[in-house]
């Protein structure tokens, strides 16, 4: 193989830019003008019925994936075709179901079902418009601009239908979303007893009907989000009004979460490969959140710390691959720096004083609050280089990730991490005479005692809090990420307008350097970036020197073809065990090349067509004398005066002069008859012999 430079080169690297515009390229009526299988329709369509469920409105894209999808394996039978593949999903961004910054969405199936459900089930589920729900309308406009929520609801509807989801299993789907929107319209207000401060319901309507929808007791659920449960000795203590808004907001949380992971086991039933041959994985995870939102918690760490990780493991695979290719090959390495950001995921999780262990370690002490934690995050962290300090004495801290600075602001830090629902909630669910409520809680049940065995596992304690869900997931994912030959696909934002054909130079060049890409064409710069085998290497090249048959394969003919073209000298090339590598000249001589050769190809073209249509012109022109010659004849030989005068000078021309010795009497009128009768025999053949003008 032989081995190029080329600035932009950057190897298993893939760089995608959002068009900002919906193009019809992955709909099902274009899938259907190839050979699919019905499977492969059914992993089609599950991608729609996801994305409604798992993406929504940013203020960078419209269509954000807010969750991490790993689709293992997309399994090929011998035939090459997709036989199956299942889904598996991490990290869901639940804080979205009950928040939205400004400009932002909610998922998209509040919208769509909102638009696209008929009347009578609206009804039905006492539902209007999205503007009315306060889970819907924190972050202002509803709709998106190209979007049709209601024509993306009949496609959801239809993607439903393919997968074999029951009428009834829609329907109750249906009822858990339409409860989760009734849930976030239950307020409250602050009442006293016994000298402290409670909250009452102020929406017994609501409750009456997210209790109706759920099936459930309606007092049951005022109880559960108005009083807390002590787990060992069963007393009920009364919540404030925000411990109350934390306790609606964690019910609505995880019915949405839960229902994900059912609609997830479902479609996974439905594609599972029924035999494992050759397979492809594809992870499709949110990317770094810098300065998207004006208040980064909680969540924005975990997703930011996985995007670090995910980074590290870029910068792994890169490095490795380049260290491999240059030991196989036996060509001398030297160690090349690179950005190594393990000093930031250390900070994060590392054990004993990561940020999110000192936040574990904070939510098992009672006493313990977001100032506490903060404080022991000072503590531990002051002096290093990339932790943040503010000056003032504000409740916040800030990280310098590999993408940027990012300030997170420690509000309700420990109660987010303990996000877990309530045993006496998941009782209330259990006692509702929904089918999928059961399903629901029942994978809920078993979903706790595999945390609990994690926990185990990890610390020998039984807690199980929202970092040990993040934890796991991360140990999970890496232990598959490294299973892999890993291939990169970069997505690139061209402009903060979402507007298609806009293309901000600063911007666009601050994502590639913030996401590795100009580091790994660095470090590709170091060495020799492109390689090619040395009979391509020898194809590619032969013109250049006017070799028709090419040459034996070997690094001998490809070093004494590349002396031909160029002068050689230390570093410009190096010959591997089966490639080479050299520098650009030798690739810019080959595209001169190519372009003089098709300068040539397209002069050739061109004259062909252009004397193609002269050639075409000049016998459409020549005709059209003819015609216009015969015309013209025509009109002469109808007229008798001009007819005699004619044929009188044709007379006289040709030697004919016996019409003007022939005498005329007088008052004779048959004169000029009788002189054509004479002279048109004769001017007759003259003209089959010879051309003429007739004047």
């Amino acid at each position: 193989m032989i081995c190029f430079l080329c600035q932009t080169y950057i190897g298993s690297i893939l760089v995608s830019v959002n068009p900002y515009r919906m193009y019809n390229i992955y709909g099902t009526d274009m899938v259907l003008l190839y050979k699919v299988f019905f499977p492969l329709l059914k992993i089609l369509e599950a991608a729609p019925l996801m994305e409604s469920f798992g993406n929504a409105k940013t203020v960078r894209n419209d269509n954000s994936s807010r969750f991490g999808k790993y689709i293992e394996p997309i399994n090929y039978n011998f035939s090459g075709v997709i036989s199956g593949a299942i889904t598996s999903q991490y990290l869901l961004e639940k804080s979205r179901i009950v928040f939205q910054a400004k400009d932002e969405r909610n998922y998209h199936i509040f919208y769509e079902m909102l638009a696209g459900l008929p009347s009578q089930q609206k009804r039905a589920f006492y539902l209007q418009d999205a503007e009315t729900y306060y889970y819907l309308n924190q972050g202002g406009d509803c709709g998106i601009t190209g979007k049709n929520d209601a024509e993306d609801y009949r496609r959801l509807v239809a993607a439903m239908e393919i997968l074999h989801f029951a009428a009834e299993d829609q329907a109750s789907i249906f009822r858990v979303l339409a409860s989760i929107l009734h849930l976030g319209n239950i307020f409250f207000q602050r009442h006293e007893a016994d000298g402290q401060e409670v909250a009452t319901v102020i929406s017994a309507q609501e409750i009456r009907v997210v209790s109706e929808l759920l099936q459930i007791s309606p007092e049951g659920l005022q109880k559960a989000i108005t009083y807390k449960d002590t787990m060992r000795d069963r007393i009920f203590t009364p919540l404030t009004v925000e411990s109350a808004i934390d306790a609606r907001d964690a019910v609505a949380k995880i019915l949405y979460s839960l229902l994900f992971h059912w609609l997830t086991e479902k479609i996974n039933s439905q594609v599972y490969p029924h035999q494992h041959t050759l397979s492809i994985s594809i992870l499709d995870i949110y990317g770094f959140e810098v300065s998207d939102l004006t208040f980064n918690s909680f969540e924005q760490l975990c997703i930011n710390y996985a995007n670090e990780y995910l980074q590290f493991f870029f910068n792994r695979i890169i490095f490795r691959e380049e260290q491999e290719e240059y030991s196989r090959e036996q060509v001398l390495w030297q160690d090349i720096p690179f950005s190594d950001n393990q000093p930031c995921i250390d900070l994060v999780a590392a054990k004993p004083h990561g940020i999110l262990r000192i936040l574990d370690d904070q939510s098992c002490f009672p006493q313990a609050t977001d100032h506490t934690f903060l404080q022991k995050c000072h503590y531990h962290h002051v002096h290093n280089p990339l932790y943040i300090k503010p000056k003032m004495p504000t409740p916040e801290f800030g990280i310098k990730h590999y993408a940027g600075r990012v300030t997170y602001q420690v509000h309700k830090f420990l109660d987010k991490n303990y996000d877990q629902v309530r045993q006496d909630v998941l009782d209330l669910f259990i006692q509702s005479k929904n089918k999928v409520n059961l399903r629901l809680t029942s994978a809920q049940q078993a979903q706790i005692v595999s945390i609990n065995v994690c926990r185990l596992c990890v610390d020998g304690v039984t807690k199980h809090f929202m970092v040990i869900l993040w934890y796991v997931s991360y140990l999970f994912l890496s232990f598959l990420l490294f299973r892999c030959n890993p291939f990169f696909v970069r997505c690139i934002k061209p402009n903060n307008l979402k507007d298609p054909r806009v293309f901000e130079d600063e911007l666009v060049s601050h994502q590639l350097r913030h996401s590795g890409i100009l580091e790994t064409i660095r470090i590709r710069r170091e060495g020799y970036p492109i390689r090619m085998q040395f009979d391509v290497f020898l194809f590619r090249y032969k013109s250049l020197v006017g070799v028709h048959q090419i040459p034996a394969a070997s690094g001998e003919n490809c070093v004494l073809m590349l002396s031909k073209l160029c002068p050689l000298r230390p570093g410009l090339y190096h010959v591997g065990v089966t490639k080479a590598n050299i520098y650009q000249l030798l690739e810019c001589k080959r595209e001169r090349s190519r372009h003089l050769a098709a300068l040539t190809l397209q002069r050739y073209t061109r004259m062909f067509f252009v004397r193609k249509r002269y050639k075409e012109f000049r016998n459409k022109m020549i005709r059209l004398q003819a015609r216009c010659r015969g015309y013209l004849a025509r009109e002469v030989l109808s007229r008798p005066v001009f007819v005699m005068r004619s044929l009188l000078r044709w007379s006289i021309r040709f030697g004919e002069t016996s019409i003007l010795t022939m005498p005329r009497e007088a008052g004779c009128c048959c004169w000029d008859v009788c002189a054509a009768s004479l002279l048109l025999p004769k001017w007759t053949n003259i003209c089959s012999s010879r051309r003429f003008h007739i004047y």
